[in-house]
């Protein structure tokens, strides 16, 4: 169920894939209906997704300009080998 969310194709895909199945038990659906059924549906995706971009982006540190505040404590990754570092930004 995760990786339908993270992933658009398999979400209309999915939306595809009721159509049909509706189709094979008779619900008269015409292509018209099932072209702005998808349409609809691609069209939510791009929103949500434009959404959720800025969403990531506020909960984010950009990496070009990092900012913390002061007295993040951050764990500094080190070779493997050698212990983490725990560092306090001031």
């Amino acid at each position: 169920m995760a990786a339908l969310l993270k992933d658009p194709a398999l979400i209309v895909g999915l939306v595809r894939a009721i159509l049909i199945f509706a189709i094979s038990f008779g619900v008269a659906i015409t292509q018209e209906q099932q072209d702005a059924t998808l349409m609809l549906v691609g069209s939510f995706l791009a929103v949500v997704s434009l959404l959720l971009t800025g969403v990531t982006m506020s909960k984010t540190t950009p990496i070009a300009n990092p900012a913390l505040p002061e007295g993040t404590v951050v764990e500094v990754l080190t070779p493997e080998g050698q212990p983490n570092r725990t560092a306090v930004v001031v």
